[in-house]
């Protein structure tokens, strides 16, 4: 594709995209983002930063349009809206996982909030989502900067373009034309979050993390809501030298932004977590859950577990981290000690407590890694080629064994997917301890018929914890 029409082509083809064009199993795709997006944000709730998101959110009033999910029931204006529920969802890093970050804590919460604040029916909802995730997805993959430029130490734009996801939702829900569309990418330059690795500086890893997937919702809501108000000139501006790229990369890839449209639906090839955890530490959960399953692994009789390959970001010592809760989600030794003490995934995994229970530091410390050394990056590539990257894990026994297993496609994987059925288990168990069974069923029900659904008002009030 030319350098000069990108803004365009990809502005046409949002603007145009229709629910009619959608194939069945696209469809079927929303249905599991938004049952897992919101099982990831409620299941958050008990964690201390939930509460100060929702409590802080609350504090600033406003115009009662959108319900900030986990609360008793409090309306604020859908960008505060959009804030705290896109920062829940990242709380446990438990929302779905696409080659380049995690465009569901923005498509999803942007879309239910301005459900709740106009009229949507199901079908309007299904193409926003599908757009959001298909205009996000080209988007940054255009702007992937050379592993040079990261190797000298400058930042991954992971949530400089999730804006992207929230304002395009924003864009199909309020009728935005291809012309209006354009503009609205300019309102996104203005307004996309510096890229910054200070959140994950060696093992201080901070929440503020987190916090970035609301401001990034909250700034795609705002960029079209300024759009819609009209504002001259700067259009164009994925285009050219200076385009949207050259503040997050040192390089473009001009095809991406035309790339398979109305043809390769990228929110198919997306990664639904099956566990509360980075990405990278998915597999490794996945091969000792099966290892357990097969038979049950206790802590006293292991010796060691050796990991390979071997991903520095996510093998430090977590003994020596800040011990925040990200520190322990992007932590192997961490999440596997964790399920070894309490099989069943969820918040508790992240409490105070267990952060710093004594037994699981000692037990850390059996872990050794091996193999090739691979950043993030590396691993990324392998997962936008259609693969994965194999894990293996070798535990070794006081009594002589070592129990061995490789794997390559865990569960949630587009090649290894979560079906529909087990997105609405998961979504059962994550909201159990905090929705009563009747307005859970209600949530189930609305999203498996969303597309017959003519009006989605009251979803967003359904995943309040207090009475509709």
């Amino acid at each position: 594709m030319s350098s000069t029409a990108p803004t365009q082509v990809l502005s046409r083809f949002l603007a145009n995209l229709s629910y009619e064009q959608l194939p069945r199993e696209v469809v079927e795709q929303v249905k599991r983002l938004t049952l897992h997006c919101i099982a990831a944000a409620i299941a958050a709730r008990p964690l201390e930063q939930a509460e100060k998101t929702i409590r802080m959110t609350e504090q600033k009033g406003g115009i009662p349009q959108a319900t900030i999910w986990g609360s008793d029931g409090s309306k604020v204006p859908v960008s505060e809206a959009v804030f705290a529920n896109g920062t829940l969802a990242d709380i446990l890093d438990w929302e779905d996982c696409s080659w380049t970050g995690h465009p569901s804590a923005a498509a999803v919460p942007v879309a239910i909030a301005l459900a709740e604040a106009q009229p949507v029916s199901g079908r309007d909802y299904i193409t926003a989502v599908v757009a959001a995730y298909e205009g996000y997805q080209r988007i940054a993959m255009s702007a992937q900067p050379s592993a040079e430029r990261l190797a000298s130490g400058r930042s991954w734009g992971i949530i400089s373009w999730q804006i992207h996801a929230a304002a395009l939702a924003a864009a199909k829900l309020q009728g935005f034309s291809a012309d209006r569309i354009n503009q609205l990418f300019g309102a996104c330059l203005y307004s996309t979050i510096v890229p910054s690795a200070r959140h994950s500086k060696g093992l201080a890893k901070s929440d503020i993390y987190h916090y970035a997937h609301g401001f990034a919702a909250r700034n795609g809501v705002v960029a079209a809501e300024i759009t819609a108000a009209g504002f001259d000139n700067c259009r164009d501006t994925l285009d050219g030298p200076d385009g949207y790229w050259s503040t997050i990369s040192d390089r473009v890839d001009w095809s991406w932004y035309g790339h398979g449209l109305d043809e390769r639906w990228l929110i198919n090839e997306t990664y639904l977590k099956h566990w509360p955890a980075n990405m990278w530490v998915q597999t490794p959960l996945e091969i000792l859950d099966a290892l357990h399953r097969e038979q049950p692994i206790v802590m006293a009789d292991v010796v060691d577990i050796r990991v390979s390959p071997h991903l520095p970001f996510i093998s430090g010592r977590y003994a020596d981290s800040t011990r925040s809760a990200l520190d322990a989600q992007f932590s192997i030794p961490y999440c596997l000690t964790a399920y070894l003490m309490n099989p069943e995934p969820g918040v508790h995994w992240f409490s105070d407590s267990m952060r710093n229970d004594p037994g699981l530091l000692t037990f850390t410390e059996r872990f050794s890694f091996h193999g090739e050394k691979r950043t993030p990056q590396d691993n990324f590539r392998i997962f936008q080629a259609g693969s994965f990257p194999e894990f293996t894990l070798d535990i070794a026994l006081r009594d002589g064994r070592t129990r061995s297993r490789s794997m390559r496609f865990p569960k949630g994987h587009p090649q290894n997917p979560l079906s529909l059925d087990e997105i609405v288990e998961h979504f059962r168990r994550r909201c159990g301890p905090h929705l009563s069974a009747e307005r859970i069923d209600a949530i189930v029900d609305c999203v498996l018929d969303i597309e017959n659904r003519p009006d989605l008002s009251n979803l967003g009030a359904l995943c309040a914890i207090g009475r509709v």
